[in-house]
């Protein structure tokens, strides 16, 4: 029996809770003084900025710390009332429910149904309880019909949910999901959320909820409070939600978080028009949709403005149209290379149509089916892409995104069809020389990671391209900056998720590639950090770079790229066009949806 105090509706507190990793006192705690409490039921949000702490907190309640990992503690962590350290590590792990950011981390097993049995097996469930635990947790969370799939073919979004389900089978008391929905397409996305606002509102079956995430927008509803931690690990915002987004709204935001965009887009309005006290001081997107009726022509003008300022056709950078000098990650920037000023030049804005129309790589009659399985994950694919494009590639989970930009990257052999980079098969060109041409970021940073240090990692690539006397030291010190006030020695493996995405991008932009694939590298960043990444991205492309990112973060794509490539679930093209053209057929997307609103008010619709 697990002893829990029965009599206390605290699930959990933090009592001035310190934390440093290892034995050295006089390193700077992760995380400090940090006391907090939740009730049986209520779900946190903890957020903040990569690096703040919350994966130690995470650690800490649930008994990760101090029963895996040992360092210097301070302070006490309490379940159920009942100090961490009085608990057996393996009640523990019936009573806390914790899935990874990224579920890799967590398969154990070949098939999705042994998956989900794994933890019930090992505490000696019966058979008939097994069964009946997977056949309720499996159709609840929308994965009955992938019982039998084998989980490494699963998309990243299936395995998170899997992952999800194998926890929720075995009721636990308190639940930690550490960015669930980052892998999830819009769809499974909803699911996911509306099954833990289920789970979150049945009296049957009580549960803590702690969601770890950087987009508020996604779980504003769900959450009763929201944690916000600073870079020193220090609580800087603690609250209700409601209260938090009405009254601290600009504090959240300077808390160096994703806000919900409705919220913004509330407040810049608010900020231009003279009428304010007027409006409803607590917002979500049907009370802003519904005020569009009351508003006066001004107003909507201005209304109409700020949403294409922020979320279609961002204002903050239009001081980059012409930019030709350097990348801005905030205070850094990254000089082009200059020892070889001509081997190096910058690509300049091309100026004539056949430039422009330049087919850079193209698919003819592209498919892929999975060896030994039958599985078809790119179907028939015929397109081409232009020299300098930035793409969204969107599509659900299992629609063979990611199997695409592998196809791309000669990573994969077509099962049938061709590839062609500048009119010429890849399959006949030097694979070596067109790996050059090719920067590619996986979906788990860990993936591209080969090497005992940051220096060492970011110079495998020149090291294997033979360019290695080419990079500047002053240049690579500025790809270290970006990652983090880190030492160059320090091991990869030691780098927080966010962190290893950012040192993935210095190791592919030190050697100066063609053609730039990512796979939803959005995951794990801060705002900051998104804004870097997407500030860089976008002064590459005006290089001449052509960029393809795969993401279901459809607000990102919607404000940055130049177009949208969307597959259909059996792995065919649905659609390919500019981005204006394309959101606006499918108008789902709420900045879209109220953007429409507005311009129809304007014409008296």
């Amino acid at each position: 029996m697990i002893g829990i105090n029965s009599h206390s509706n605290i699930a959990l507190s933090f009592n001035d809770f310190s934390f440093i990793y290892g034995r050295n006192s006089t390193e700077r705690p992760v995380v400090k003084k940090i006391s907090f409490s939740l009730i049986e039921g209520e779900t946190l949000v903890l957020a903040g900025p990569s690096g703040s702490g919350k994966s130690t907190l995470t650690y800490a309640m649930s008994g990760i710390i101090p029963f895996r990992i040992k360092g210097l503690m301070k302070g006490e962590v309490l379940l159920f009332g009942k100090s961490v350290w009085d608990y057996d590590f393996i009640d523990l792990s019936r009573l806390i429910g914790v899935v990874k950011q990224n579920p890799l981390d967590q398969l154990t097993t070949f098939k999705v149904k042994d998956e989900i049995a794994f933890g019930l097996e090992n505490l000696e469930y019966s058979i008939e309880e097994i069964e009946n635990r997977i056949e309720g947790i499996s159709k609840l969370m929308g994965i009955h019909h992938l019982l039998n799939r084998d989980t490494d073919q699963l998309s990243g979004g299936q395995k998170q949910l899997v992952i999800l389900s194998s926890f929720l089978a075995l009721k636990p008391k308190i639940l930690i999901l550490d960015e669930p929905i980052a892998f999830l397409d819009r769809n499974s996305e909803s699911l996911l959320l509306s099954r833990l606002k289920k789970l979150k509102d049945s009296s049957e079956y009580p549960i803590t909820i702690i969601i770890v995430e950087h987009r508020l927008s996604r779980v504003m509803d769900i959450a009763d409070k929201i944690l916000v931690l600073n870079e020193k690990g220090e609580i800087a915002l603690n609250g209700g939600t409601k209260e938090l987004f009405t009254y601290k709204f600009n504090e959240l935001k300077d808390c160096n978080l994703r806000v919900p965009w409705i919220l913004n887009i509330y407040n810049q309005f608010n900020q231009t028009t003279n009428h304010n006290s007027s409006f409803p001081k607590e917002m979500n997107f049907n009370n802003l949709f519904n005020l569009i009726p009351q508003l006066t022509q001004e107003q909507l003008e201005k209304l109409r403005k700020v949403i294409i300022d922020n979320e279609i056709h961002p204002k903050s950078f239009e001081k980059y149209e012409s930019y030709q000098e350097r990348i801005e990650f905030e205070n850094l920037y990254i000089e082009s290379y200059k020892q070889d000023k001509k081997k190096y030049a910058l690509v300049q804005e091309v100026d004539s149509q056949n430039d422009i129309d330049d087919i850079i790589l193209e698919t003819r009659d592209l498919t892929f089916k999975y060896p030994n399985s039958g599985i078809i994950a790119i179907n028939n694919l015929s397109i081409q892409i232009q020299k300098g494009d930035f793409i969204g590639l969107v599509g659900p989970n299992g629609s063979g995104k990611t199997t695409l930009l592998y196809l791309l990257a000669n990573l994969y052999s077509p099962t049938s069809g061709e590839i062609f980079y500048k009119n010429q098969n890849i399959e006949k060109l030097n694979s070596y020389e067109y790996a050059r041409k090719i920067g590619f970021i996986f979906q788990n940073p860990e993936t591209m990671i080969f090497n005992p240090t940051i220096k060492d990692e970011i110079l495998y690539g020149p090291k294997n391209f033979s360019i290695l006397n080419e990079i500047e030291d002053n240049y690579l010190n500025k790809l270290i900056e970006l990652i983090g006030n880190e030492d160059m020695e320090k091991n990869p493996y030691k780098l927080s998720w966010g962190q290893k995405r950012r040192l993935n991008l210095s190791s592919i932009f030190v050697y100066n590639p063609e053609i730039i694939l990512l796979d939803e590298p959005f995951i794990g960043q801060d705002q900051r950090t998104i804004g870097a990444l997407i500030e860089t991205l976008f002064i590459e492309n005006k290089r001449g770079k052509t960029i393809i990112i795969s993401s279901h973060d459809y607000h990102m794509l919607l404000k940055y790229t130049k177009r949208i490539m969307e597959l259909n679930k059996d792995g065919s093209l649905r659609d390919y066009d500019i981005k204006d053209n394309y959101f606006r057929r499918y108008s789902n997307l709420g900045p879209i949806v109220l953007l429409k609103q507005v311009e129809q008010r304007l014409m008296g619709v």
